[in-house]
């Protein structure tokens, strides 16, 4: 099944609803949400908590499913997808990024890297050559037998931001990327986002509560109780 969107709409939301139920509560997130993210941007969800800002970044991922409503990206809708083919879609198409890391800490940056790709027909020696590109990409290739703890916290985001660009996805999801990093650090990382996009042609969506975080995409949306509050287009500007 596909959607209707202008030619080069990767990501289109249409009319998405997504309810948590607690006991005898209902606790609307997202209410009929509509949305449109062309291939190649940089986007920037903004909002106070509570705005359902990480709640539709799992939905365009296919970590969760809408009550109502359609997510499509490249026009296929996500809901027609099997649980089982909706977990290989993910794995082909979407790159993770976490506030906290989630790096393996008895694993070296290179085995952290290769994770993603244990799920692939790749042989050992071509999951080590993309490891090692990814890491070259994000520039800690001498950092390739490094574990976790041997990093710095930049260190080890830019180590994570390779692990999600290692399967070569369509889409980079980042959650709070530099929540926990000092300001050079996320300005490093930020830097590095805005080249994945403007340079390698990812589209990336990141969640921040950072106004100087979101000045890194071109694109900042601002969500308010589950709903879009407003779009602003910029040109984005790389952190000095």
């Amino acid at each position: 099944m596909s959607a209707p969107g202008q030619p080069d709409t990767l990501v289109r939301v249409d009319r998405v609803r997504r309810v948590y139920r607690r006991g005898g509560e209902s606790l609307v997130v997202l209410d009929g949400l509509e949305l449109e993210m062309e291939r190649g941007g940089f986007f920037a969800l903004m909002g106070p908590s509570g705005s359902g800002k990480t709640t539709l970044l799992n939905l365009i991922g296919g970590l969760d499913r809408p009550d109502d409503g359609e997510i499509y990206v490249e026009g296929e809708a996500l809901g027609s997808l099997s649980n089982a083919a909706l977990a290989a879609w993910r794995a082909d198409k979407v790159g993770f990024i976490f506030q906290g890391f989630n790096l393996m800490p008895v694993l070296s940056a290179q085995q952290n890297v290769e994770l993603p790709l244990l799920l692939t027909g790749l042989s050992r020696r071509e999951r080590r050559e993309h490891a090692r590109h990814a890491l070259d990409l994000v520039g800690l290739a001498d950092r390739a037998k490094h574990r976790p703890r041997q990093l710095s916290g930049g260190q080890e985001q830019r180590v994570a931001i390779a692990r999600a660009l290692v399967s070569d996805p369509l889409l980079i999801l980042a959650d709070e990327p530099t929540g926990d990093l000092d300001r050079a650090s996320a300005d490093q990382v930020l830097g590095l986002l805005s080249k994945l996009s403007a340079e390698f042609g990812k589209t990336i969506l990141m969640v921040t509560h950072d106004p100087r975080a979101a000045e890194s995409a071109n694109c900042i949306v601002h969500l308010d109780k589950g709903r879009l509050d407003s779009i602003e287009r910029r040109a984005a500007s790389r952190p000095s």
